[in-house]
């Protein structure tokens, strides 16, 4: 095994070198295809929480979500057909599910279903919210521990740029997670309206999450772009 191939399958575990030409790590089209899911997911929970601060936007905030959600669950897919090992397709699989409660959750806040039940699109997205959250908190630790000790390090996170960069990408989707699943535990509580609106408080701790999401999808384009590292 070269050099290269032993970092990427410490860090982030053993990915399957026979997988078909043009769908494994080593190529472009798959680097390409895994960064800009992501940015998608990003960018777009950005947009559809913005179109929340305007009245009469709600189909298209729900949209963006959807498309969002989409790109989220297309790169826990794509990894989770690509890479190996029990443990790390464990911890893959809570993403996916995580990612898959969110499109859930996202095409519930269409107006036509959030009028018949509003439960899909709150529940689904605290539920995803805390799957993805706890999900990304393990793969963190698993970076952090990725050292000469094997044991968690914040000194390794920090001092080490593959490390640092791999947790950029996997502590900015926890920290936007968890900004959703609080964010929308408090949507769920209310009073949505009124003197005493907590919409606000709401669509501000949407946007932060949002952003923690896109930073983390620019970490992993660093990586896959700059430093040419899965």
């Amino acid at each position: 095994m070269s050099p290269r191939e032993e970092h990427l399958e410490s860090l982030l575990g053993e990915y399957d070198h026979g997988v078909r030409k043009g769908w494994h790590p080593d190529y472009q089209s798959w680097r390409i295809f895994h960064a800009l899911s992501f940015l998608i997911g990003g960018t777009t929970f950005i947009a559809g929480t913005v179109c929340l601060f305007y009245p009469g936007w709600e189909w298209w905030s729900a949209a963006l979500y959807t498309l969002g959600s989409c790109g989220f669950l297309a790169v826990d897919v794509q990894e989770f057909f690509t890479f190996s090992g029990a443990l790390l397709r464990a911890n893959i699989a809570m993403s996916l599910t995580g990612s898959f409660l969110y499109v859930v959750g996202s095409v519930g806040f269409f107006p036509v279903v959030f009028a018949w039940w509003p439960v899909v699109g709150v529940w689904g997205f605290i539920l995803g919210s805390a799957v993805i959250g706890t999900s990304q908190a393990l793969k963190t630790y698993r970076i952090g521990a990725a050292n000469t000790s094997g044991h968690f390090s914040l000194r390794h996170l920090f001092t080490d740029p593959d490390a640092a960069t791999a947790a950029g990408v996997e502590a900015g989707a926890g920290v936007g997670a968890w900004c959703f699943f609080f964010g929308t535990g408090l949507f769920n509580r209310g009073p949505l309206e009124g003197p005493d609106s907590v919409m606000t408080a709401v669509l501000w701790t949407w946007v932060a999450g949002s952003c923690c999401f896109t930073v983390g999808s620019l970490f992993l384009a660093y990586r896959h772009f700059g430093m040419r590292v899965v």
